[in-house]
């Protein structure tokens, strides 16, 4: 029996599952999901990739993440409440990721070990962030770090 979910609306894939049962949606890890309905050590959403299928996972593969949910108009829609510069890293690492598979298979070394540098770097900066260690002063500070090496990178 399916139960609509009140809570527990946006989870993140903490592992890579291959949707290998009926109606199961395959994840990867870090990719995002809205959360329908649970029953029974399942979910049944979609993938903010692409929001038109729908399907089933395991629940002990997601993580849960603090979020609003908006039930204006006629669908109900989800917003992380993440740091914006968190997201932004987290999405900037996805993205980088592909390109820094890409550079591996094309041999270019040179760039392989710079991207991947840069992206360690981030991801080291992240954890900071979201550690909540850091004043006020430190944070903004590595913000503006983060944003200079993204918009590096992006160039």
């Amino acid at each position: 029996m399916w139960i609509p979910t009140k809570t527990k609306k946006y989870g993140v894939a903490i592992y890579n599952w291959k949707g290998d049962t009926r109606f199961g949606l395959p994840l990867e890890i870090g990719e995002t999901v809205q959360i329908l309905e649970e029953s029974q050590g399942w979910y049944r959403g979609f993938s903010t990739k692409n929001r038109s299928i729908k399907g089933i996972f395991p629940q002990s593969y997601i993580h849960l993440k603090p979020c609003k949910v908006d039930n204006e108009g006629l669908f109900e829609s989800v917003v992380p409440l993440e740091d914006p510069v968190v997201r932004e890293v987290t999405l900037v690492l996805r993205e980088w990721g592909d390109i820094w598979k890409k550079l591996y298979v094309q041999r270019e070394h040179y760039k392989f070990e710079t991207v991947g540098k840069v992206m360690r770097d981030l991801l080291e900066w992240r954890r900071q962030l979201v550690s909540g260690t850091l004043t006020h002063d430190q944070t903004r500070e590595l913000k503006m770090k983060i944003i200079a090496k993204i918009d590096w990178g992006n160039k």
